[in-house]
């Protein structure tokens, strides 16, 4: 007599093999629609890649994850595998991961049942968006790893996504080589830990340096207005620094580095400059230099006050709230006080009037987009007047959020395009699971206490 769980193993491969040219094939047209889903898009990524687990393989599961226990029925365990089918997307460098993953967000934009999400265009496609990504590993690193399913004939068949850059690729090879087929290695030996952590932080520098040269070259060969525009940006960013800095050494005998403070004002200067004909750039690149050379001339002392000409007028709550910490904190923090010492010596209005014309930007930049439009215009029709009230919570959680980090990073455009993006996944998720006021009243504390959660897990 067969140990019972041998016997379940047997059963369980027996139905993969006999379903595994099937699945094959439907791993290819996973595989894809996701290619098609991509370059329809113009998302950037290397290659897309599919497999089906091998028997081999799902033994080794069966064995160590006990599936006998869990899954009785050996016929439908395969069902309850959620990398039965595997399909990965190869990109080259880690931003692209977070790129395409934030793509995918977009794109996926329909509940299903609170987990998945689908196209309007296709109802048979589903990736599980709910939770965090990338996802932690047992070594410490992260993955982006997303359970999807293909609905084919009236059955779920699962499949898990991974994102991976080359980099990351590579260490996936390296770490499956030395670890996972090698019986001998110890996981909790510290050396080797402390190597194989090594391994990871020196491929994680390289895909850095690697991103570095790739734009480099991509700036010089790149002809369009995005990357002409960012070039722009880049070149007045730098003469802008390097005046400031000889002229703070001159003023108080030291220099910080306040170059992420330069990148976030040139983008903020420029964001409404139309960048269409190459006239309008040179009148851009002439404005700004004009200016600059005045300021060559000017005398600036930085360890001052800086005063506002008239009492600030508020347009709503999130500026005023936003606008009276910054009040709290611009002539007691050096960094905030750098910041506006700048913004305000480029700019052409006031103190009082560039002042309130940031707050407008930033208020914009952290809870309005496109997606998070048509996110309101869902709610508005479910909830009709009182919708207000959840646009109202949001609103002030966000700013409130923003003030507890008490940090200058808030400002830094990288951080105001990640903060919208949580605001929009707060929307959808209220859109696709909230149906009646009474229930967002019950479950606004839980909501808002995530999105506070969420917008400080990006300062941590």
């Amino acid at each position: 007599m067969s140990i019972k769980e041998f016997e379940y193993l047997d059963v369980a491969i027996a139905k993969l093999e006999d379903k595994y040219d099937d699945l094959e094939e439907l791993s290819v047209v996973i595989q894809d629609n996701f290619f098609e889903i991509l370059k329809e898009n113009s998302i950037e990524f290397l290659n897309i890649s599919a497999r089906v687990k091998s028997p081999e393989s799902l033994k080794e599961k069966i064995l160590r994850n006990k599936y006998y226990k869990r899954y009785p029925d050996g016929n439908k365990l395969i069902y309850n595998l959620s990398d039965l089918i595997g399909i990965r997307i190869e990109c080259r460098f880690a931003d692209d991961e977070r790129n395409i993953y934030r793509f995918f967000k977009k794109y996926f934009n329909k509940n299903s049942d609170g987990n998945y999400y689908y196209n309007e265009n296709d109802d048979n496609f589903y990736l599980k968006l709910e939770g965090k990504q990338p996802q932690k590993q047992k070594n410490g690193f992260t993955i982006y790893r997303i359970d999807g399913k293909y609905v084919f004939n009236g059955n779920d068949i699962p499949f898990e996504l991974q994102i991976k850059s080359l980099v990351n690729m590579f260490w996936g090879e390296i770490e499956h080589e030395i670890i996972y087929k090698n019986s001998n290695y110890i996981i909790e030996n510290n050396f080797l830990k402390d190597i194989m952590g090594s391994i990871k932080n020196n491929l994680s520098m390289i895909d850095k340096q690697l991103v570095t040269v790739f734009n480099h070259f991509e700036t010089k060969k790149k002809t369009d207005s995005d990357s002409r525009k960012k070039h722009l940006e880049n070149i007045v960013s730098k003469i802008i620094y390097d005046l400031f800095a000889n002229k703070m050494k001159n003023s108080i005998g030291m220099t910080v580095d306040f170059k992420k403070s330069c990148e976030t004002i040139i983008r903020y200067a420029f964001v409404s400059e139309d960048y269409e004909s190459e006239d309008k750039y040179t009148e851009v690149l002439i404005k700004a230099l004009t200016r600059l050379s005045e300021i060559t001339n000017e005398s600036i002392d930085f360890n001052s006050d800086i005063m506002f000409e008239r009492k600030i007028k508020f347009e709503d709550e999130f500026t005023k709230r936003l606008g009276e910490y910054f009040q709290s904190v611009i002539n007691n923090e050096f960094s905030w006080n750098l910041f506006f010492r700048i913004l305000f010596t480029l700019e052409p209005l006031n103190n009082a009037g560039d002042f309130e014309k940031f707050l407008e930007f930033l208020r914009v930049n952290f809870i309005e987009s496109k997606y998070i439009s048509k996110q309101k215009e869902v709610l508005k029709e479910k909830f009709k007047e009182r919708y207000i009230e959840i646009e109202n919570a949001i609103t002030l959680q966000t700013v409130e959020s923003l003030i507890d980090v008490d940090k200058i990073d808030i400002v830094y455009d990288y951080n105001i395009y990640d903060i919208n993006d949580e605001v929009e996944d707060i929307y959808r998720e209220i859109s696709n699971n909230i149906s009646s006021i009474d229930q967002w009243e019950e479950e606004s504390v839980r909501i808002l206490d995530k999105l506070d959660e969420e917008i400080k897990d990006i300062f941590a």
